[in-house]
C-alpha cells in the first residue's frame, strides 16, 4: 500500500503551506504542554475557589485516597459519584481545558499561552488558522491519544510530519515559528 501522505497530495499541500516555518518537534511541543498545565493548574484553582468546588474537590481526594465520602457536615454519601465530585470534574477537567485550548487555538494568535511562550502555532493542512470546531475536536482527541497509553503523543516524534494521533483526527500541523530579525 503506498504512503497516504504522498500518494494523496498531502507532501506538496504540506510543503506548499509551510511560509518560512518548519514543523515543530516532540519536545518543543512537550515544553509547551507544561507550560499551558501550569496555567490550567492555577486557571482552575481560581476557579474552584470563586465557584465553590471546594468541596467537590475534597470528596474527590477521598475518593482517589479509598476513604469514606463524607459531606462537609459529617453526613456519609452512599452515591457512587456524588454530585459536588461531578460538578468539580466537569468544570475543572472538561469545560475549562476545552475553552482554553479550542478559543486560544482558534484564535488570531493560533495558539495557547504554552504555545505562545514556545513559538508554536496551531494550523490545518493548507496553513490557516483553525476553526473552533476544529480545535474542539483537536482538544477532545487528545484523551484517544492518552487512553492509548500516550502512544498518540509519542507519535508526534515519530511521524514524517510530527502528528500525533489528535493532529491526525482533526487535520492540524503544529509549526514552530523562528524568531524573525528586523
Amino acid at each position: 500500500m503506498a504512503d497516504t501522505y504522498s500518494s494523496s497530495g498531502w507532501a506538496d499541500l504540506i510543503r506548499g503551506s509551510s511560509q518560512g516555518r518548519e514543523l515543530a518537534g516532540f519536545w518543543r511541543r512537550f515544553a509547551a504542554s507544561i507550560i499551558d498545565l501550569i496555567i490550567l493548574c492555577i486557571i482552575n484553582g481560581v476557579a474552584a475557589a470563586y465557584l465553590g468546588l471546594g468541596e467537590g474537590w475534597r470528596m474527590l481526594m477521598m475518593i482517589i485516597r479509598r476513604q469514606a465520602i463524607v459531606s462537609d457536615d459529617g453526613i456519609p454519601t452512599t452515591s457512587l459519584v456524588p454530585m459536588p465530585v461531578a460538578t468539580c470534574i466537569l468544570v475543572l477537567f472538561i469545560l475549562i481545558p476545552w475553552i482554553y485550548f479550542a478559543s486560544l487555538e482558534s484564535s488570531r494568535n493560533q495558539a495557547t499561552l504554552g504555545k505562545m511562550a514556545c513559538r508554536v502555532v496551531v494550523s490545518d493542512l493548507h496553513g490557516k488558522p483553525v476553526t473552533f470546531a476544529r480545535a474542539t475536536l483537536r482538544h477532545f482527541s487528545k484523551f484517544i491519544s492518552g487512553i492509548l497509553v500516550f502512544t498518540g503523543f509519542l507519535c508526534i516524534g515519530y511521524t514524517k510530519y510530527h502528528q500525533g494521533l489528535h493532529d491526525v483526527v482533526a487535520a492540524t500541523l503544529v509549526w514552530y515559528q523562528r524568531e524573525t530579525v528586523e
